[in-house]
């Protein structure tokens, strides 16, 4: 007797379901996470012209664009999570912290489900923590001077 999950096509299919939801994910963390920053500093750089120094306007126009865009992406987060998730399944995941439990209150559990925005902005965060890793030990350089004190 087989059951429904032993269908090699269903199987084949969710495994792509599956592969094309992680690269279409690893492509939105890239794109948030390095391009939406690059892109405020190719405008900065583009209202600066010739001049090469980074005046404190340029500064905040860069923060500030950058900060504007990461709250347009949250809120287009929220809205695509409002458009996935039901009222039904919002109010079954009733989320509390460890110190406003009760002690007859069931366990806390582990394997819960993420919603995809959830994950992608984990994602974005571990990967930004990598990318500067990799930067800081193997491309930043040294910032002590190179000549003995004596």
């Amino acid at each position: 007797m087989s059951g429904a999950g032993d269908n090699p096509r269903r199987k084949a299919l969710g495994l792509a379901k599956g592969t094309g939801w992680t690269l279409s994910g690893l492509v939105a963390v890239v794109v948030i996470g390095l391009g939406i920053p690059l892109a405020w500093i190719w405008i900065a750089s583009q209202i600066a012209g010739t001049k090469r120094d980074l005046t404190p306007s340029l500064a905040i126009l860069i923060t500030l664009g950058i900060l504007i865009s990461y709250w347009l992406v949250l809120v287009a987060g929220s809205w695509l999570r409002g458009r996935w998730v039901s009222e039904a399944e919002q109010q079954a995941k009733v989320r509390r912290m460890s110190w406003n439990r009760s002690f007859r209150d069931e366990p806390l559990q582990a394997d819960r489900e993420s919603d995809p925005i959830e994950r992608l902005f984990v994602v974005l965060a571990v990967v930004g923590i990598i990318a500067f890793e990799v930067w800081f030990f193997f491309f930043a350089g040294s910032p002590l001077p190179n000549q003995p004190l004596f």
